[in-house]
């Protein structure tokens, strides 16, 4: 992941982006925290790739994951 794809994370706090995982994974997700200043950084979201329109009320749970496995990140 590069400097402008942390950026892009961090400036769309509420909104869609979609990323693409060292595993081959795309994801659309809504970001709703990053953390990159400590020792393990990582995004905290909901997986909205089946459902983009699901209000937050129906999300069931979280997911984070580190940042160092994310490869790409794009706005939606």
């Amino acid at each position: 992941m590069t400097g402008a794809d942390l950026e892009c994370l961090k400036s769309h706090i509420d909104q869609h982006v979609e990323i693409v995982t060292r595993s081959g994974e795309r994801l659309l997700i809504k970001v709703f925290s990053v953390f990159d200043g400590e020792s393990d950084p990582d995004v905290f979201f909901w997986d909205v790739t089946v459902d983009p329109a699901k209000p937050e009320s129906e999300q069931t749970e979280s997911q984070s994951l580190p940042l160092e496995e994310i490869v790409s990140v794009k706005a939606a």
